[in-house]
């Protein structure tokens, strides 16, 4: 019995080794892929000076950006606890990147997932960004460099031993869009604006709705574990009920037409709502124009 129970406790101790020794692994590869350095070049765009277009990036920012950022763009404590760490999202104002920030660099941060540095950008939307035009990120570039200089710092992204782990397993998705967007993809353009399908789905993808929505918006879920399932968004839901100036008022007020309020930590209604209303009803069209699809069902 005796030898049995050795037995039984150098395989024990033996499985404790692997697995220590397999999370340092994880732990360090984590680490390797937040420090690994991108040799991207940037597209060269033209920057806007004229009021209008400043006007234009604003508007763009205040639906893309501010969630992040904070409304005045000066950075936000994103996330944190005690048992992750703290990610920080910077300022942008001249107060803080703004003011290292060359063009170049706005756009390899912006539609690359890439700082100054040649570092991969934590939890930055660059996947969707991506399919931004030349002239729409020119504009906001433009307002970036028109901002009130805000003198806020924030300390560099703080990640513990388990969420570096976490991280490397995959359980906060896809949260290094530099490693797998195509970064020799050339950049697309903007439809005509107007009420089109066409127009909307260019909204649809520079919003990240599939995110939360799924690649087939009938329904997904955002890597965050906390987060609830996304609904669905296509005529298989209960969008067609709504009708557009229903869908509107919902992202503008944040409560359903069947007087649901919508969680504002995982659907950012507050950004998309300050979307202009042609715009927002581009996204209903071109949402009403998928296939009739089923919820789709996330296995956890």
């Amino acid at each position: 019995m005796k030898k049995i129970l050795k037995w039984i406790g150098g395989i024990l101790g033996l499985l404790l080794l692997l697995a220590i020794g397999t999370a340092f692994y994880l732990r360090n590869t984590a680490q390797n892929r937040l420090a690994q350095k991108y040799e991207v070049q940037p597209k060269a765009i033209a920057i806007p000076s004229d009021s209008a277009s400043i006007q234009a990036g604003q508007k763009w920012a205040a639906s893309l950006c501010t969630g992040c950022h904070g409304g005045d763009l000066a950075g936000t404590e994103f996330f944190k606890t005690p048992d992750l760490g703290t990610i920080n999202a910077p300022n942008l104002t001249p107060g803080g990147k703004g003011g290292l920030y060359s063009d170049l660099d706005w756009d390899r941060a912006i539609r690359h997932g890439i700082g100054k540095d040649g570092r991969p950008l934590l939890i930055m939307p660059s996947k969707d960004f991506q399919y931004m035009s030349d002239e729409h990120i020119g504009q906001i570039i433009a307002y970036l460099k028109n901002l009130p200089a805000v003198e806020q710092s924030w300390e560099a992204p703080q990640t513990t031993f388990l969420c570096d782990v976490l991280f490397q397993v995959g359980a906060f998705g896809d949260a290094l869009n530099a490693e797998t967007i195509d970064h020799t993809k050339p950049a697309h353009y903007a439809p005509q604006r107007g009420v089109t399908t066409e127009y909307g789905n260019y909204l649809v993808k520079i919003s990240g709705c599939r995110t939360c929505h799924g690649p087939q918006l009938n329904g997904g879920k955002d890597p965050n574990p906390e987060a609830p399932m996304g609904p669905n968004l296509t005529p298989g839901g209960n969008l067609p009920g709504w009708g557009a100036d229903g869908f509107m008022k919902t992202l503008r007020t944040g409560v359903t037409p069947l007087g649901k309020e919508i969680n504002g930590k995982f659907m950012p209604w507050k950004e998309i709502g300050k979307l202009e209303d042609d715009q927002l009803q581009a996204i209903y069209s071109y949402l009403m124009a998928q296939p009739n699809l089923a919820t789709a069902e996330i296995k956890n």
